[in-house]
C-alpha cells in the first residue's frame, strides 16, 4: 500500500470499476468492486492513482471532464 492511500474491494454493480474518495486528513481511499476480474482490479486500481497523482481532486471542473483527459490525454 501506497502512504495514505487505503484500498478496499468491495461488492458493487458491475458498471462501476472503481472510485476514489479525498479524505479530511489528506489520505484517500480507493474503492476497487470486487465482482470484476483480478486484471481489471489492477487496471481500475491504477488509473485511480493516476488520478491521485494528478492532483484531480484539487481540480475545479466537472468529473466528466476529468475522465475525458484521464482516458483521452
Amino acid at each position: 500500500m501506497e502512504e495514505g492511500i487505503f484500498t478496499y474491494c468491495v461488492d458493487m454493480p458491475t458498471t462501476i470499476r472503481s472510485f476514489v474518495v479525498s479524505n479530511n486528513d489528506m489520505s484517500f481511499t480507493i474503492i476497487i468492486n470486487s465482482k470484476i476480474g483480478s486484471n481489471q482490479q489492477l487496471m481500475a486500481y491504477e488509473h485511480e492513482i493516476n488520478h491521485i497523482k494528478n492532483g484531480d481532486y484539487d481540480r475545479h471542473c466537472s468529473v466528466d471532464l476529468i475522465e475525458f483527459f484521464a482516458h483521452n490525454c
